[in-house]
């Protein structure tokens, strides 16, 4: 079974978790990061998962560009989608569900809110600024969740067929 992560990440966060997840699938898994690579081909791939961060309540605009492009090809292949947010309870979930287009996030086999790690040395002074407006001052994120991934990562390990 072949996999890839297709993922955008601006400060990290989200790259850390598509590493940590590629850690924890079995067989073949690529990597690759939408803001630094060109789009691949989802052909050779039995499963292809989906990750990105939340700025704005939005994922990046790379993400829903390509999930929205590939969306009919999505639909035929194993589909895990995941996010990296702060937000908690409701909010988060509204931004999981509004991050992939319908059909892809309905088909998905697994989709999660892995959390979030914030890199205050690796942020824009405007991105501190905004961080700080949204979370207070001292701004702690939650950490990406271990327990969150290993789940993700078992159910998309599940053989189907």
């Amino acid at each position: 079974m072949k996999t890839i992560i297709v993922y955008t990440s601006k400060y990290g966060c989200t790259e850390k978790a598509a590493y940590e997840l590629k850690s924890r699938l079995s067989g073949e898994t690529e990597v690759v990061n939408l803001m630094h690579a060109k789009e691949p081909s989802l052909a050779p791939y039995d499963t292809v998962i989906l990750g990105g961060s939340i700025y704005f309540g939005k994922i990046q605009k790379e993400m829903s560009d390509f999930a929205n492009k590939y969306q009919q090809e999505l639909l035929m292949k194993r589909v895990g989608l995941f996010i990296c947010a702060g937000m908690k309870g409701e909010q988060v979930a509204q931004e999981l569900t509004a991050a992939y287009p319908v059909d892809v996030y309905n088909g998905a086999l697994a989709k999660e809110t892995f959390g979030d790690e914030v890199y205050v040395e690796k942020l824009t002074l405007l991105d501190k600024f905004i961080l700080r407006m949204v979370k207070g001052k001292k701004h702690e994120a939650s950490g990406l969740s271990t327990k969150t991934i290993d789940s993700f990562a078992e159910t998309m390990s599940i053989k189907i067929g």
